[in-house]
């Protein structure tokens, strides 16, 4: 066969599920803790319905995500610890085991394989939403400082930079969309965000964060990041200069209260609060250094020590934490909790920079993303808890294991199909447009084995085919669909024609990979991987078509014309009763004038008045074929065509067997759009299919597709072409132009070979 446009192939991602969760997960963490806490949830219990499959993961992998596993899970094991040791409320372990839950996130992205762009336009689109929302409430809402949704100033402002931040290293794989302004303006939106919930902490990270985006960013995205770059430090410096904005006046502020606290004492202004509460921290550390006061208290130390005289009252004693990430760690945990603090920086961090100085198979841009959420979030966490409050917490856990989990993805393809079941279950003309489907994945994957599903009446045509290995039919599947699709042993199912039962049948028959069209809803649940196309809208022929399946397993293909018409692999069968036909002389002239309810016929009086013509012609046979309740039809509503001499009536005289024997050695074939037309174009003999001007049932779609075949259709359609009573279209087509494509086809046959 001839090799179509080879495509290699590239990641596979998975199914809505996975891509629409990883796109929700910024635009949850900035509205509700709620919304974050149901998406973990159901990542988790993602992750116990595939237990051991998931845990092979983890043990196939340990050496890579080692680290991160201990550092996560390590905080919980020793939360658990101190809970039983210092006999503390269950409800500490609150926070712990989000942290614990959270390393779910690489196995079922990993697993599931989101694609990345919805990645990238989740935060894109979340720092654009965050910008909004606080330009609202700052400008009508009446509000001093942005809160967004989740009514903590600082957790809103630094969430909503992060987002902008990490979309920014979606740069590249957003460049050739129509979504390729978002990373930058996302940067931008996060940064607006921030700044009108004036939390100045947060803008602290930029600095820190140029460091990683530098360092990788610049040979990644070139002339792209100096851009953004650019843009961003023209935004900083237009803050600064504007006095709306608030930014100059709240640095001014924060040196002011720097200046005041040590000059005055005073520790009732906003740094001010933060210096006094620092220096209560490091008070407690130094009298509790290995274990600290305990997590829980944190409150009553401070109090102690202000009891003692040796902090001053003042409003920090309102405060039950440090204001400060390790000096919380410190002064609750002491040097143990510290550790684990730092090993939760570190571990991601040396994670990302070891996928980083590997080989980029599309995981440079998230491991970049990774460094830059790690950084920024241990940017946050010098004025802020960000691992005391439960949201940053709970954000940071889940974008740094669902990143992790990306990164795998990219780095390790999933395993190449072994075994590939493709559904076609409708007639036998689709069944033959989806055959070279089969040829281009045995071209794809060399040792793959292709079984083909299609109705018992259609499976003699596919039991001719090369590239199918088994033909199966719904039939023998029995009464329990499930059980028997089990039994092919298929890890790949490719529905090329969507069926509700067979789609829900497959997905309790565990076939790992079951891959459908987005356009059908119930293949949302019942197909695990999609592939997002429309095919009444699609400028591709129906052959084309079925390759865009191929999309969720990372190929991208699209086969010309040309070279489809050579990728049938149809083989012509040997059948006495077919042989016997053929083996008279003469021109032997197909003509099939019913198509069983399928697109529009040619008329019939057509068909008898090209009869009469070829009439003329003493060696051409006319063979008028169909099922026997056609020809039932034809002797009712066509009785002058099969009484003509010419005619020879052979409907329901063959099988399907014998039928496509008499198609492979015919010397022409004529019909509108139906399964004999395809038949005889697949097996390269010369065919001409009558269609009219109306989509989807047009040539364009529906086309004849062999070396040999052709299509006809008037120019012009008649303007009624929606009602088939009142359309003239295929009317339009004259026997005589179809008289003029068979005369060709006689002298091409006379022509030695």
């Amino acid at each position: 066969m001839n090799p179509a446009s080879s495509s290699t192939p590239q990641t596979e991602y998975g199914g809505p599920l996975s891509s629409t969760m990883i796109f929700l997960l910024p635009a949850l963490a900035l509205s509700s803790k709620v919304g974050l806490g149901l998406v973990q949830l159901l990542i988790l219990l993602l992750l116990f319905r595939r237990a051991p499959l998931m845990l092979a993961l983890y043990r196939r992998h340990w050496s890579d995500i080692g680290g991160v596993v201990m550092a996560f899970g390590g905080y919980f094991l020793v939360s658990l610890l101190r809970l039983l040791l210092d006999r503390q409320s269950l409800h500490t372990l609150d926070g712990p085991s989000r942290l614990l839950f959270g390393l779910s996130c690489i196995g079922v992205m990993y697993y599931l394989r989101p694609r990345a762009r919805h990645f990238w336009l989740g935060l894109g689109f979340a720092a654009v939403l965050s910008a909004l929302v606080a330009l609202y409430q700052v400008t009508i809402g009446g509000l001093d400082r942005a809160i967004g949704f989740t009514h903590h100033e600082i957790t809103f402002g630094d969430l909503a930079l992060a987002c902008g931040l990490m979309s920014l290293c979606g740069l590249s794989d957003l460049r050739n969309t129509r979504f390729s302004w978002l990373p930058v303006v996302g940067l931008l939106c996060g940064l607006l965000a921030s700044m009108l919930s004036a939390s100045r902490g947060g803008w602290l990270a930029l600095p820190l964060v140029l460091i990683p985006v530098v360092r990788y960013g610049a040979r990644m995205y070139g002339r792209r990041l100096l851009l953004a770059g650019a843009v961003l430090l023209a935004l900083v410096l237009l803050a600064f200069a504007v006095p709306a904005t608030g930014v100059a006046l709240r640095i001014a502020q924060a040196f002011a209260d720097i200046n005041n606290y040590l000059q005055l004492g005073d520790a009732n202004t906003s740094v001010g609060i933060r210096l006094e509460l620092w220096k209560a921290s490091w008070m407690m550390f130094s009298e509790h250094p290995w274990l600290g006061v305990g997590r829980e208290q944190f409150d009553v130390a401070l109090h102690a020590l202000a009891a003692q005289g040796r902090l001053q009252q003042s409003s920090a004693l309102l405060y039950s934490s440090s204001h400060n990430d390790m000096l919380n760690c410190l002064a609750t945990g002491g040097l143990l909790d510290f550790s684990l603090l730092l090993t939760m920086y570190i571990a991601p961090l040396c994670f990302f920079a070891g996928q980083l100085r590997r080989p980029d198979q599309g995981q440079h841009p998230l491991a970049l993303a990774g460094m830059v959420v790690v950084v920024a979030f241990f940017a946050f966490g010098l004025t802020d808890v960000m691992f005391w409050l439960m949201m940053p917490k709970v954000f940071y856990v889940m974008m740094v294991c669902s990143l992790v989990g990306m990164c795998l993805a990219a780095q390790y393809p999933a395993p190449v199909p072994r075994r590939i079941l493709i559904a076609r279950t409708d007639n036998i003309g689709d069944v033959v447009l989806t055959l070279p489907l089969a040829g281009y994945l045995k071209q794809l994957y060399p040792q793959v084995e292709v079984v083909f599903l299609c109705r018992r009446y259609a499976a003699a045509v596919v039991a001719q085919c090369r590239h199918v290995d088994r033909v199966l039919t719904l039939e023998e599947l029995g009464d329990d669909w499930a059980h028997g699709l089990a039994q092919t042993g298929c890890d790949t199912m490719i529905f090329t024609f969507p069926q509700r039962t067979l789609a829900a049948a497959a997905r309790r028959s565990g076939i790992q990979r079951r891959i459908g069209s987005s356009h059908r809803i119930h293949h949302w649940y019942h197909c695990n991987r999609l592939a997002t196309f429309s095919r009444a809208n699609s400028p591709l022929h129906e052959a084309q078509l079925n390759f865009k399946l191929l999309l969720p397993l990372g190929v991208d293909v699209e086969p010309p014309l040309e070279q489809l018409k050579t990728m049938y692999g149809l083989d012509t069968p040997h059948h006495p009763a077919a042989d016997a036909v053929l083996a008279a002389p003469g021109f032997k002239l197909i003509l099939h004038p019913k198509s069983n309810g399928n697109g529009r016929e040619w008329p019939l009086q057509h068909y008898t008045a090209l009869a009469r013509l070829l009439g003329a012609a003493d060696d051409v046979r006319v063979l008028v074929t169909g099922s026997a309740a056609e020809g039932e039809l034809l002797a009712k509503q066509a009785p002058e065509l099969l009484a003509l001499p010419n005619v020879e009536n052979l409907c329901g005289r063959l099988d399907l067997d014998g039928f496509t024997a008499l198609i492979g050695g015919c010397d022409g074939l004529i019909a509108s759009g139906t399964g004999p037309l395809h038949l005889a174009s697949a097996l390269g003999r010369p065919a001409l299919g009558l269609f009219p001007p109306l989509k989807p049932i047009d040539i364009v779609r529906w086309g004849a597709l062999g070396p040999r075949a052709r299509s006809l259709c008037t120019p012009v359609a008649c303007g009624h072409c929606e009602d088939a009573a009142r359309c003239t279209c295929m009317l339009a087509i004259t026997p005589e132009q179809v008289l003029e494509v068979v005369e060709s086809w006689r002298a091409e046959a006379l022509v030695p070979a």
